[in-house]
Protein backbone atom coordinates (compact mmCIF):
# COMPACT_ATOMS: atom_id res chain seq x y z
CA UNK A 1 0.00 0.00 0.00
CA UNK A 2 1.41 3.22 -0.97
CA UNK A 3 1.25 6.65 0.87
CA UNK A 4 0.59 9.92 -0.99
CA UNK A 5 1.94 12.45 -0.82
CA UNK A 6 0.59 16.13 -2.17
CA UNK A 7 2.38 19.45 -2.41
CA UNK A 8 2.34 22.69 -5.10
CA UNK A 9 1.03 21.14 -8.29
CA UNK A 10 1.95 17.88 -8.22
CA UNK A 11 0.58 14.30 -6.34
CA UNK A 12 3.17 12.38 -5.69
CA UNK A 13 3.40 8.80 -4.40
CA UNK A 14 5.85 7.59 -2.20
CA UNK A 15 6.18 4.39 -0.60
CA UNK A 16 5.63 4.03 3.42
CA UNK A 17 8.72 3.34 4.82
CA UNK A 18 8.95 1.03 7.35
CA UNK A 19 10.08 2.81 10.85
CA UNK A 20 13.57 2.09 11.24
CA UNK A 21 15.63 1.25 14.20
CA UNK A 22 16.39 5.23 15.71
CA UNK A 23 19.86 6.33 15.61
CA UNK A 24 21.38 9.42 17.05
CA UNK A 25 25.01 10.14 16.48
CA UNK A 26 26.48 12.15 18.92
CA UNK A 27 29.83 13.71 18.88
CA UNK A 28 33.16 11.87 20.87
CA UNK A 29 33.26 14.59 23.13
CA UNK A 30 29.61 14.99 24.27
CA UNK A 31 28.42 14.44 28.06
CA UNK A 32 25.45 14.33 29.96
CA UNK A 33 23.75 18.03 30.17
CA UNK A 34 24.25 19.64 33.55
CA UNK A 35 20.90 19.71 35.48
CA UNK A 36 19.34 21.96 37.96
CA UNK A 37 20.06 21.21 41.63
CA UNK A 38 17.49 18.83 42.55
CA UNK A 39 15.02 20.33 45.06
CA UNK A 40 11.28 19.88 46.20
CA UNK A 41 9.17 20.54 42.94
CA UNK A 42 8.70 24.03 42.05
CA UNK A 43 5.12 23.34 40.02
CA UNK A 44 1.99 21.40 40.19
CA UNK A 45 1.72 18.37 38.94
CA UNK A 46 -2.28 18.53 38.14
CA UNK A 47 -5.48 20.39 39.09
CA UNK A 48 -6.03 20.71 42.95
CA UNK A 49 -9.75 20.49 42.27
CA UNK A 50 -9.55 16.94 41.19
CA UNK A 51 -6.55 15.48 43.61
CA UNK A 52 -5.86 11.36 43.64
CA UNK A 53 -7.83 9.46 46.47
CA UNK A 54 -6.19 8.62 49.43
CA UNK A 55 -3.72 5.69 48.84
CA UNK A 56 -3.79 6.03 45.39
CA UNK A 57 -0.05 4.37 44.30
CA UNK A 58 2.40 7.48 43.70
CA UNK A 59 3.13 5.48 40.48
CA UNK A 60 -0.48 5.85 39.09
CA UNK A 61 0.19 9.76 39.94
CA UNK A 62 1.49 12.14 37.21
CA UNK A 63 4.77 14.20 38.02
CA UNK A 64 5.51 17.50 36.13
CA UNK A 65 8.93 16.52 34.66
CA UNK A 66 10.98 20.16 35.57
CA UNK A 67 14.55 19.25 36.54
CA UNK A 68 15.12 21.84 33.98
CA UNK A 69 18.75 21.75 32.66
CA UNK A 70 20.73 24.66 32.15
CA UNK A 71 22.51 23.62 29.09
CA UNK A 72 21.63 20.14 26.45
CA UNK A 73 23.78 17.63 24.57
CA UNK A 74 25.97 18.48 21.42
CA UNK A 75 24.83 16.14 18.80
CA UNK A 76 23.44 15.41 15.49
CA UNK A 77 19.44 14.35 14.81
CA UNK A 78 18.84 11.56 11.97
CA UNK A 79 15.89 14.61 10.72
CA UNK A 80 19.08 16.82 9.81
CA UNK A 81 19.89 14.72 6.50
CA UNK A 82 16.15 14.50 5.71
CA UNK A 83 14.74 16.75 3.01
CA UNK A 84 11.80 17.28 4.49
CA UNK A 85 9.93 18.84 1.33
CA UNK A 86 10.93 16.16 -0.88
CA UNK A 87 10.97 13.37 1.54
CA UNK A 88 8.05 14.16 4.54
CA UNK A 89 7.39 10.40 5.68
CA UNK A 90 10.81 9.66 5.96
CA UNK A 91 11.21 13.28 7.78
CA UNK A 92 8.41 12.39 10.24
CA UNK A 93 9.23 8.84 10.73
CA UNK A 94 12.80 9.90 12.08
CA UNK A 95 11.34 12.58 14.38
CA UNK A 96 8.57 9.98 15.69
CA UNK A 97 11.59 7.20 16.70
CA UNK A 98 13.01 10.11 18.16
CA UNK A 99 10.45 10.90 20.41
CA UNK A 100 9.27 7.20 21.19
CA UNK A 101 13.14 5.84 21.95
CA UNK A 102 12.88 5.16 25.83
CA UNK A 103 9.71 6.69 26.26
CA UNK A 104 7.22 3.75 25.24
CA UNK A 105 9.16 1.58 27.90
CA UNK A 106 8.64 3.58 30.98
CA UNK A 107 4.74 4.64 29.55
CA UNK A 108 5.49 8.17 28.78
CA UNK A 109 7.08 8.60 32.49
CA UNK A 110 9.36 11.03 30.60
CA UNK A 111 11.33 11.82 33.03
CA UNK A 112 12.60 8.20 33.78
CA UNK A 113 13.60 7.65 29.93
CA UNK A 114 16.63 5.46 30.14
CA UNK A 115 17.67 7.15 26.89
CA UNK A 116 16.88 10.86 27.21
CA UNK A 117 14.82 12.92 29.39
CA UNK A 118 12.07 15.09 28.54
CA UNK A 119 10.31 18.02 30.08
CA UNK A 120 6.78 19.01 30.70
CA UNK A 121 5.55 22.75 30.26
CA UNK A 122 4.69 24.71 33.81
CA UNK A 123 1.62 25.70 35.09
CA UNK A 124 -0.84 24.03 33.02
CA UNK A 125 -2.08 22.17 35.69
CA UNK A 126 -5.07 25.05 36.52
CA UNK A 127 -6.69 27.12 34.48
CA UNK A 128 -8.73 29.35 37.26
CA UNK A 129 -11.99 27.30 36.80
CA UNK A 130 -14.15 24.81 38.40
CA UNK A 131 -14.92 22.70 35.14
CA UNK A 132 -11.90 23.60 33.54
CA UNK A 133 -9.17 21.73 31.17
CA UNK A 134 -6.04 21.48 34.27
CA UNK A 135 -3.89 18.21 34.24
CA UNK A 136 -5.51 15.78 35.54
CA UNK A 137 -3.41 13.63 37.55
CA UNK A 138 -3.29 10.05 36.24
CA UNK A 139 -1.38 11.32 33.10
CA UNK A 140 -0.90 15.09 33.30
CA UNK A 141 -3.37 15.28 30.44
CA UNK A 142 -4.73 18.50 29.70
CA UNK A 143 -8.12 19.37 28.03
CA UNK A 144 -8.08 19.64 23.96
CA UNK A 145 -10.58 20.73 21.41
CA UNK A 146 -13.71 18.44 21.37
CA UNK A 147 -15.26 16.43 18.57
CA UNK A 148 -18.26 17.41 17.19
CA UNK A 149 -20.24 14.59 15.71
CA UNK A 150 -19.16 13.10 12.49
CA UNK A 151 -15.71 14.76 12.52
CA UNK A 152 -13.65 11.53 12.86
CA UNK A 153 -15.79 8.90 11.13
CA UNK A 154 -19.25 8.52 9.07
CA UNK A 155 -20.67 6.27 12.39
CA UNK A 156 -19.61 9.09 14.74
CA UNK A 157 -22.99 10.12 16.24
CA UNK A 158 -21.61 11.78 19.76
CA UNK A 159 -18.90 14.25 20.59
CA UNK A 160 -15.94 12.65 21.57
CA UNK A 161 -13.85 14.52 24.31
CA UNK A 162 -9.96 14.68 23.75
CA UNK A 163 -7.05 15.15 26.19
CA UNK A 164 -3.39 15.70 25.76
CA UNK A 165 0.04 15.58 27.32
CA UNK A 166 3.05 17.13 25.56
CA UNK A 167 6.48 17.00 26.39
CA UNK A 168 9.95 18.44 25.39
CA UNK A 169 13.24 17.61 24.33
CA UNK A 170 16.52 19.00 26.47
CA UNK A 171 16.59 21.67 24.38
CA UNK A 172 13.28 22.39 24.85
CA UNK A 173 13.66 21.86 28.37
CA UNK A 174 16.65 24.50 28.43
CA UNK A 175 13.93 27.18 26.97
CA UNK A 176 11.49 26.58 29.50
CA UNK A 177 13.81 26.95 32.53
CA UNK A 178 14.54 30.42 31.14
CA UNK A 179 10.79 31.50 31.32
CA UNK A 180 9.81 29.47 34.28
CA UNK A 181 12.91 29.33 36.38
CA UNK A 182 13.17 33.65 37.04
CA UNK A 183 14.48 35.33 39.75
CA UNK A 184 10.70 36.55 40.98
CA UNK A 185 9.18 33.79 40.27
CA UNK A 186 7.07 35.37 37.35
CA UNK A 187 7.74 33.87 33.75
CA UNK A 188 9.75 35.70 31.23
CA UNK A 189 8.09 35.34 27.68
CA UNK A 190 10.84 37.21 26.66
CA UNK A 191 13.31 34.65 27.36
CA UNK A 192 11.39 31.76 25.37
CA UNK A 193 13.38 31.24 22.35
CA UNK A 194 13.99 27.76 21.94
CA UNK A 195 17.37 26.06 20.66
CA UNK A 196 17.39 24.56 17.35
CA UNK A 197 16.54 21.19 17.06
CA UNK A 198 14.32 21.60 19.97
CA UNK A 199 11.61 18.96 19.72
CA UNK A 200 7.95 18.85 21.09
CA UNK A 201 5.68 15.57 21.07
CA UNK A 202 2.22 15.63 22.14
CA UNK A 203 -0.31 12.18 22.28
CA UNK A 204 -4.22 13.21 22.43
CA UNK A 205 -6.24 10.20 23.40
CA UNK A 206 -10.09 10.35 22.85
CA UNK A 207 -13.22 9.18 25.08
CA UNK A 208 -14.83 8.36 21.33
CA UNK A 209 -16.27 4.37 21.21
CA UNK A 210 -14.70 2.37 19.11
CA UNK A 211 -17.73 1.17 17.92
CA UNK A 212 -18.26 4.61 16.13
CA UNK A 213 -14.87 5.47 15.46
CA UNK A 214 -13.79 1.73 14.19
CA UNK A 215 -9.66 2.80 13.28
CA UNK A 216 -8.99 3.62 17.00
CA UNK A 217 -9.59 -0.78 17.44
CA UNK A 218 -6.22 -2.66 18.94
CA UNK A 219 -4.60 0.77 20.24
CA UNK A 220 -3.40 1.85 22.75
CA UNK A 221 -5.46 2.70 25.40
CA UNK A 222 -5.02 5.17 29.63
CA UNK A 223 -7.20 5.62 32.18
CA UNK A 224 -7.47 9.27 32.79
CA UNK A 225 -9.56 11.37 35.53
CA UNK A 226 -11.58 13.40 33.29
CA UNK A 227 -15.27 14.43 32.81
CA UNK A 228 -17.98 12.09 32.36
CA UNK A 229 -18.86 13.66 29.16
CA UNK A 230 -18.76 17.14 26.74
CA UNK A 231 -21.04 19.08 28.80
CA UNK A 232 -17.65 19.79 31.21
CA UNK A 233 -20.10 20.29 34.56
CA UNK A 234 -19.79 17.55 36.66
CA UNK A 235 -17.09 16.33 38.73
CA UNK A 236 -13.63 14.02 36.95
CA UNK A 237 -14.19 10.51 36.90
CA UNK A 238 -11.78 7.29 35.41
CA UNK A 239 -12.52 7.05 32.20
CA UNK A 240 -10.89 4.82 29.04
CA UNK A 241 -9.08 6.86 26.49
CA UNK A 242 -7.79 5.69 22.92
CA UNK A 243 -4.30 7.11 21.52
CA UNK A 244 -6.05 8.95 18.36
CA UNK A 245 -3.59 11.32 16.98
CA UNK A 246 0.38 12.20 17.94
CA UNK A 247 1.71 15.90 17.16
CA UNK A 248 5.50 16.32 16.73
CA UNK A 249 7.37 19.61 15.88
CA UNK A 250 10.87 20.21 15.53
CA UNK A 251 12.49 23.51 15.41
CA UNK A 252 14.59 23.03 11.76
CA UNK A 253 17.43 25.38 11.81
CA UNK A 254 16.78 25.55 8.05
CA UNK A 255 13.78 27.61 8.47
CA UNK A 256 15.49 29.79 10.96
CA UNK A 257 14.64 33.02 8.14
CA UNK A 258 10.90 31.80 8.35
CA UNK A 259 8.87 30.00 10.51
CA UNK A 260 11.50 28.20 12.17
CA UNK A 261 9.31 24.93 12.83
CA UNK A 262 8.61 22.25 11.30
CA UNK A 263 5.09 20.86 12.15
CA UNK A 264 3.50 17.14 11.90
CA UNK A 265 1.07 14.82 12.67
CA UNK A 266 -0.49 11.76 12.67
CA UNK A 267 -3.97 9.59 13.50
CA UNK A 268 -3.90 6.07 14.67
CA UNK A 269 -4.86 3.56 11.89
CA UNK A 270 -6.17 0.16 13.61
CA UNK A 271 -6.35 -1.02 10.11
CA UNK A 272 -2.95 -0.95 9.27
CA UNK A 273 -0.85 -3.99 9.22
CA UNK A 274 1.71 -2.52 11.36
CA UNK A 275 3.49 -4.48 14.32
CA UNK A 276 2.98 -2.73 17.34
CA UNK A 277 0.97 0.60 17.93
CA UNK A 278 3.59 3.04 17.03
CA UNK A 279 3.85 1.32 13.61
CA UNK A 280 0.01 2.03 12.64
CA UNK A 281 1.05 6.04 13.89
CA UNK A 282 -0.47 6.97 9.94
CA UNK A 283 1.25 10.42 8.86
CA UNK A 284 -1.49 12.73 8.13
CA UNK A 285 0.72 15.54 6.86
CA UNK A 286 3.72 18.24 6.96
CA UNK A 287 3.67 21.86 7.52
CA UNK A 288 6.29 24.66 7.95
CA UNK A 289 4.20 27.61 6.39
CA UNK A 290 0.81 28.87 5.63
CA UNK A 291 1.10 30.07 2.25
CA UNK A 292 -0.84 33.51 2.71
CA UNK A 293 -1.06 34.14 -0.78
CA UNK A 294 -3.30 31.69 -1.02
CA UNK A 295 -6.74 31.79 -1.09
CA UNK A 296 -7.92 29.20 -3.11
CA UNK A 297 -10.68 26.70 -1.54
CA UNK A 298 -10.66 28.99 1.71
CA UNK A 299 -14.00 28.47 2.28
CA UNK A 300 -14.37 25.04 0.90
CA UNK A 301 -15.82 22.46 3.75
CA UNK A 302 -14.53 18.84 3.75
CA UNK A 303 -11.31 17.29 3.19
CA UNK A 304 -9.53 17.82 -0.21
CA UNK A 305 -6.03 18.35 -1.35
CA UNK A 306 -5.39 21.98 -2.37
CA UNK A 307 -2.85 22.04 -5.29
CA UNK A 308 -1.99 25.32 -4.55
CA UNK A 309 0.01 25.20 -1.06
CA UNK A 310 3.87 24.66 -1.59
CA UNK A 311 4.57 25.00 2.29
CA UNK A 312 2.59 21.50 3.19
CA UNK A 313 2.49 17.89 2.40
CA UNK A 314 -0.90 16.29 2.33
CA UNK A 315 -0.81 12.24 2.86
CA UNK A 316 -3.31 11.89 -0.24
CA UNK A 317 -4.54 8.19 0.59
CA UNK A 318 -5.67 9.10 3.84
CA UNK A 319 -8.33 11.42 2.27
CA UNK A 320 -11.90 10.24 2.75
CA UNK A 321 -12.80 9.23 -0.68
CA UNK A 322 -16.91 9.13 -1.43
CA UNK A 323 -18.32 5.28 -1.48
CA UNK A 324 -15.53 3.56 -0.21
CA UNK A 325 -15.95 1.16 2.91
CA UNK A 326 -13.13 1.70 4.83
CA UNK A 327 -13.62 -1.06 7.58
CA UNK A 328 -11.26 -0.44 10.37
CA UNK A 329 -8.85 1.96 8.27
CA UNK A 330 -8.38 5.28 9.45
CA UNK A 331 -9.20 8.20 7.39
CA UNK A 332 -9.67 11.78 7.88
CA UNK A 333 -12.52 14.12 6.66
CA UNK A 334 -11.45 17.66 7.51
CA UNK A 335 -7.84 19.40 7.41
CA UNK A 336 -7.56 23.20 8.16
CA UNK A 337 -8.55 25.59 6.35
CA UNK A 338 -7.94 25.88 2.66
CA UNK A 339 -6.67 22.45 3.26
CA UNK A 340 -3.63 23.16 5.27
CA UNK A 341 -2.40 21.22 7.60
CA UNK A 342 -4.09 20.28 10.73
CA UNK A 343 -4.95 16.94 13.12
CA UNK A 344 -8.30 15.06 13.26
CA UNK A 345 -9.28 16.61 16.49
CA UNK A 346 -7.97 20.57 15.25
CA UNK A 347 -9.97 22.95 14.00
CA UNK A 348 -10.86 23.01 10.12
CA UNK A 349 -10.49 26.74 10.24
CA UNK A 350 -6.61 27.03 11.29
CA UNK A 351 -3.42 25.15 10.76
CA UNK A 352 -1.04 23.48 12.55
CA UNK A 353 1.32 26.42 11.83
CA UNK A 354 -1.48 29.39 11.82
CA UNK A 355 -2.22 28.81 15.72
CA UNK A 356 1.43 28.41 16.88
CA UNK A 357 2.09 31.37 15.21
CA UNK A 358 0.04 32.96 17.82
CA UNK A 359 1.14 31.80 20.51
CA UNK A 360 1.94 34.99 22.72
CA UNK A 361 1.21 36.88 25.77
CA UNK A 362 0.32 40.59 26.52
CA UNK A 363 3.33 42.73 26.82
CA UNK A 364 2.52 46.04 28.30
CA UNK A 365 3.94 45.54 32.03
CA UNK A 366 1.87 48.62 32.78
CA UNK A 367 -1.45 47.07 32.13
CA UNK A 368 -1.50 44.76 34.90
CA UNK A 369 -5.31 43.83 34.59
CA UNK A 370 -4.23 42.30 30.56
CA UNK A 371 -1.12 40.28 32.49
CA UNK A 372 -1.19 37.00 31.05
CA UNK A 373 -3.35 37.72 28.35
CA UNK A 374 -3.31 35.54 25.23
CA UNK A 375 -2.95 36.45 21.31
CA UNK A 376 -6.60 35.26 19.70
CA UNK A 377 -5.03 32.07 17.54
CA UNK A 378 -7.80 32.04 15.32
CA UNK A 379 -11.43 32.63 14.43
CA UNK A 380 -12.89 30.03 16.23
CA UNK A 381 -16.46 31.30 16.28
CA UNK A 382 -16.29 30.02 12.76
CA UNK A 383 -17.96 26.33 13.02
CA UNK A 384 -16.69 25.31 9.18
CA UNK A 385 -14.44 26.85 6.12
CA UNK A 386 -17.54 27.98 4.88
CA UNK A 387 -17.85 30.81 7.63
CA UNK A 388 -14.40 32.15 7.84
CA UNK A 389 -14.45 35.82 7.45
CA UNK A 390 -11.55 36.58 4.87
CA UNK A 391 -11.11 40.29 5.92
CA UNK A 392 -9.35 38.26 8.67
CA UNK A 393 -7.29 36.07 6.69
CA UNK A 394 -4.27 38.03 6.74
CA UNK A 395 -4.64 38.39 10.26
CA UNK A 396 -4.42 34.75 11.38
CA UNK A 397 -2.21 33.38 7.89
CA UNK A 398 0.13 35.66 7.52
CA UNK A 399 3.81 34.54 8.27
CA UNK A 400 5.13 35.00 12.08
CA UNK A 401 9.07 34.96 12.41
CA UNK A 402 10.14 32.19 15.10
CA UNK A 403 11.80 33.09 18.37
CA UNK A 404 10.49 35.35 21.26
CA UNK A 405 9.46 38.89 19.91
CA UNK A 406 7.53 41.63 19.44
CA UNK A 407 3.89 41.63 17.18
CA UNK A 408 0.40 43.48 17.04
CA UNK A 409 -2.90 42.12 16.90
CA UNK A 410 -5.91 44.61 17.42
CA UNK A 411 -3.53 47.55 17.91
CA UNK A 412 -2.18 45.78 21.39
CA UNK A 413 1.54 44.23 21.57
CA UNK A 414 2.38 40.76 22.57
CA UNK A 415 5.29 38.70 23.62
CA UNK A 416 5.51 35.75 21.15
CA UNK A 417 6.66 32.69 22.76
CA UNK A 418 8.43 30.93 19.88
CA UNK A 419 5.54 29.09 18.56
CA UNK A 420 4.81 27.08 21.85
CA UNK A 421 0.74 27.25 23.06
CA UNK A 422 1.99 25.31 25.82
CA UNK A 423 4.39 28.64 27.74
CA UNK A 424 1.57 31.02 26.70
CA UNK A 425 -1.16 28.63 28.31
CA UNK A 426 0.74 28.47 31.46
CA UNK A 427 1.61 32.26 31.84
CA UNK A 428 -2.21 32.60 31.19
CA UNK A 429 -2.91 30.55 34.01
CA UNK A 430 -0.07 31.96 36.28
CA UNK A 431 -1.79 35.54 35.99
CA UNK A 432 -5.30 34.26 36.09
CA UNK A 433 -4.30 32.65 39.50
CA UNK A 434 -2.75 35.94 41.23
CA UNK A 435 -6.63 37.12 40.21
CA UNK A 436 -7.67 35.16 43.53
CA UNK A 437 -4.39 36.10 45.61
CA UNK A 438 -4.32 39.72 47.92
CA UNK A 439 -3.55 42.73 45.44
CA UNK A 440 -0.63 41.66 43.46
CA UNK A 441 2.29 44.40 42.95
CA UNK A 442 3.40 44.75 39.36
CA UNK A 443 6.68 45.12 38.13
CA UNK A 444 8.53 48.75 38.55
CA UNK A 445 7.64 50.78 35.78
CA UNK A 446 10.34 53.56 34.76
CA UNK A 447 9.35 56.95 33.87
CA UNK A 448 11.32 60.18 33.04
CA UNK A 449 12.22 60.52 36.33
CA UNK A 450 13.63 57.02 36.78
CA UNK A 451 11.75 54.72 38.35
CA UNK A 452 8.43 54.49 39.61
CA UNK A 453 7.43 51.29 42.15
CA UNK A 454 4.14 50.29 41.53
CA UNK A 455 1.10 50.07 43.77
CA UNK A 456 -0.69 46.30 44.42
CA UNK A 457 -3.45 46.26 41.92
CA UNK A 458 -6.89 44.31 43.61
CA UNK A 459 -7.66 41.74 40.39
CA UNK A 460 -10.35 39.66 42.40
CA UNK A 461 -12.77 41.71 40.76
CA UNK A 462 -10.96 41.63 36.95
CA UNK A 463 -12.65 39.66 34.14
CA UNK A 464 -11.32 35.92 33.65
CA UNK A 465 -8.33 36.00 31.23
CA UNK A 466 -9.78 34.46 27.98
CA UNK A 467 -7.83 30.71 27.60
CA UNK A 468 -5.73 29.25 25.16
CA UNK A 469 -8.82 27.00 23.87
CA UNK A 470 -9.27 25.65 20.66
CA UNK A 471 -12.92 24.65 21.84
CA UNK A 472 -14.59 28.32 21.34
CA UNK A 473 -16.31 26.77 17.53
Amino acid sequence: MKTIWTSAAVAAAIGCVAAAAVSQERSATAAPAPTAAAAAPRFPSYDPRYPPPPGTPPAQVFQLSQDFPKDYVRQTFPWETIDFKAFPNEYLRAVLNYCLEGNVDVDFRVQDNPVRKWYHAPWLHDDGSQFGGGREYRRGMTRERMSRPFELHSKQTGRGQNWAVGFYNDRGGVGLGKVWLTADGRPDPAKSTFPPNTVACKLLFTDAPVEQVPYLANGKVWTANIYPDTNYNKPRVDKEMRLLQLDVAVKDPRLARSSGWVFGTFVYDGGSPGKTVWDRMSPVGLIWGDDQAVRTDAQRNGVFVNTALTQSRINGFLVEQPGWDYGNRAYVRHHGLGGRVNGPIDSPISSCVSCHGRAGTFANAADPVNRGRPMAMAVFSANKPSDFPMDKFDEFFKPIADGAHLETQDGDRFMTTDYSLQVTGGIRNYYQHLRSQPPVVAESVPNSRGVRAAAPVDLSDAPPLPRVDRDAD
